[in-house]
């Protein structure tokens, strides 16, 4: 690996990073999907949580490093501390070896993407650009180092469903490249050996069961997606600002020209193409029919293009062409331009939503647990709904399980099937009647709400906490805590 960054520059901005991040950290406060990581890593053996894998929709890998930490009574921040240091290793492999310029590093690492989407909020997308970043760094010694390569596939398979389609594509593309140069040994075949078991071990784990939520091939249909995705991709802050309905239509057409840019500008290198073709045939099958996602998927998509860029560098370009480009026009540099300049942008929106992080809370679980033990009442019995949401205050009380109304049924994190689906559709007040049903003596319960009840004292409980204002993060959780009115 050879450094592309002069020592002092490097560590200025890793330091500068890692400060600003460990500030954000501080002021963080984990929402629902933060929480569900932990609890499972917490609550469950390791073959329990591969089983579990089939529910989230993701292999496990990060529930797996996840796993001492929570196993061992660690505290909470244990998992953002860890997710932490993946994000500033992802900087420093950047930023040390990839072969752009300083504005584009300087602009990367401090845009919304990586200064705040896949540093602060703890999920296993931070994971998958490491690695990815890891593979581009080692990526013209894979044939000289291949067991270090195929490790590094492996891993990308099972961090999340999502990076199964590029680690499929690098699968592939490394398969081929050996047959093509004739390429064989001890060790090439077991890097080969390593990817595959890597695939299908992640495969093996994300297989639906019939009562997944996502149960099947296709799950939802929706063909503009993919637009959407590759809009948040380039500005992840198009819907955030008060843009008109016209103006977004002109960020979507512009980001699919810019997509397609992009695809044409590696024309003249068929290995990347396939790359590039394959991987986005991936995610844009997950978004089209199985679940849209959100920014943070959508990200993957400027990661899938940089990493591309990366790597072009170790492929010469073909002379057999897809396209009659003339050789005259390049369409090299194009493509970088691009992504400074979405960067440039992306970046004062980073700026934004870090001004919202360090005033404002991203969740007010953290809020609604401490008021909980402060006033002794993680004693008492809650009743939660709705399950996903309520379950992100359970790391704040250790030993705690809520009961869940939707369900009817104790538990820490959120199972996601057709009986969590069918109970999540509940209203209110039906929850309040399931209570009243299977808890007849209510004077020594609490219920807390994500969404605040009507008249709560015509069903006994009168309010005793909330937490609903300056809440920004996702799904904005805001949390109601009720109890019954005979209770002291």
């Amino acid at each position: 690996m050879k450094k592309n960054a002069s020592f002092g520059f490097a560590v200025f901005l890793i330091l500068l990073y890692s400060a600003i991040q460990v500030v954000l950290l501080i002021h963080h406060e984990p929402w629902q999907d933060e929480a569900q990581a932990w609890l499972i890593a917490r609550d469950l053996d390791i073959v329990s949580i591969l089983k579990q894998m089939a529910y989230e929709g993701s292999p496990g890998l990060w529930h797996m490093l996840l796993l001492p930490f929570a196993k061992t009574g660690l505290p909470y921040i244990s998992e953002f501390l860890l997710h932490l240091i993946i994000a500033v290793a992802a900087v420093t492999v950047f930023v040390l070896y990839a072969p752009f310029s300083r504005v584009t590093k300087v602009l990367f690492i401090f845009s919304y993407y990586m200064a705040y989407e896949y540093s602060i909020i703890a999920r296993s997308y931070g994971l998958s650009i490491l690695i990815l970043f890891l593979i581009a760094a080692i990526y013209s010694k894979r044939f000289e180092c291949p067991l270090w390569y195929g490790f590094l596939i492996f891993l990308l398979f099972n961090t999340n469903v999502h990076s199964f389609f590029i680690a499929s594509s690098l699968t592939i593309l490394f398969a081929w490249e050996l047959f093509r140069n004739h390429t064989s040994g001890k060790r090439v075949k077991v890097a080969m050996l390593l990817m595959c078991v890597g695939g299908v071990l992640s495969f093996l784990q994300i297989l639906s069961p019939p009562d997944n939520i996502y149960y099947g091939i296709i799950s939802d249909i929706n063909y503009l997606t993919p637009f959407a995705a590759v809009t948040f991709a380039f500005f992840p802050w198009h819907t955030s600002f008060f843009i008109p309905a016209e103006l977004r239509i002109v960020f979507i057409l512009l980001s699919f020209f810019m997509f397609c840019v992009f695809i044409v500008s590696m024309m003249k290198k068929r290995s990347v193409l396939f790359l590039l073709l394959f991987s986005f045939a991936g995610l844009f099958y997950i978004f089209a029919l199985k679940y849209p996602g959100t920014v943070r998927h959508h990200g993957l998509i400027l990661i899938i293009f940089l990493f591309s860029l990366w790597i072009s560098r170790y492929y010469s370009n073909s002379q057999k062409m897809l396209l009659n480009i003339p050789s005259n026009i390049t369409l090299s540099k194009f493509p970088l331009m691009i992504i400074n300049v979405c960067l440039l942008l992306s970046l004062l929106y980073s700026l934004k939503i870090q001004y919202m992080e360090y005033k404002y809370s991203f969740s007010g679980a953290k809020e609604m647990a401490n008021f909980i033990k402060r006033n002794h009442f993680d004693n008492y019995m809650i009743i939660a709904h709705q399950s996903n949401g309520a379950n992100a205050l359970l790391p704040y009380l250790p030993e705690k399980v809520f009961w869940y109304a939707g369900i009817e049924d104790y538990g820490t994190f959120v199972t996601y099937n057709k009986k969590h689906l069918a109970g999540r559709s509940i209203s209110n007040e039906q929850a309040i009647l399931r209570i009243q049903k299977t808890f007849p003596a209510t004077s020594q319960l609490l219920i807390l709400l994500t969404n605040p009840l009507d008249f709560p004292e015509l069903y006994g409980f009168r309010l005793l906490y909330k937490v609903d204002k300056d809440v920004f993060g996702y799904g904005h959780e805001r949390f109601y805590l009720y109890k019954p009115v005979n209770l002291k």
